[in-house]
């Protein structure tokens, strides 16, 4: 599984803008970062009703795999990314029209060192999401992303380095 890198993380924070938030870009170098996750998963992130829809032998399959994966803890990936001027702008747009009808996004905090938000959705997948993320210098940033979804959830940390400002070939 690829993870995503920084520009990723500042892209799915578009998400948990408030609608009139004017959120100032963090102040981070443009160009290649590499970005370290932490990731753990606990309980089913998949709600009950979408489980009974599923086949006996395919649920059991579904169910097993959740299980060794929380069995074997925390999964840690790193990779590089390219944050470009407008993924940094673009961070807190919203992107997804059908769901402003389900989810409420609140902006807690948005400057040039700190973006926190929250997001909270209704409807057939409810979930919550957390996003926290710090710039600890132009060439550092820290954070965590908190879902909580079904009977479960996923926290990922994460720290991130700038690397150069040529991206080369990277997303």
């Amino acid at each position: 599984m690829k993870s995503p890198g920084l520009a990723a993380v500042l892209g799915a924070m578009s998400m948990c803008a408030a609608a009139s938030a004017r959120a100032e870009p963090l102040d981070l170098k443009l160009g290649l970062w590499e970005t370290t996750f932490t990731r753990s998963i606990s309980g089913s992130l998949i709600p009950e009703a979408e489980l009974q829809k599923i086949p006996p032998a395919q649920r059991e399959r579904l169910e097993a795999m959740m299980k060794k994966q929380q069995a074997e803890g925390p999964k840690t990936r790193t990779s590089r990314s390219c944050l470009t001027q407008e993924k940094l702008a673009r961070a807190f747009e919203k992107e997804d029209a059908d769901e402003e009808k389900t989810c409420k996004r609140t902006t807690l905090v948005a400057t040039r060192s700190k973006q926190e938000a929250t997001i909270v959705c209704t409807g057939e997948r409810p979930e919550k999401r957390e996003w926290r993320i710090t710039a600890t210098s132009r060439e550092g940033a820290k954070g965590n992303v908190k879902v909580v979804t079904g009977n479960g959830s996923v926290t990922m940390d994460f720290t991130a380095k700038w690397v150069a400002s040529d991206c080369g070939k990277a997303d």
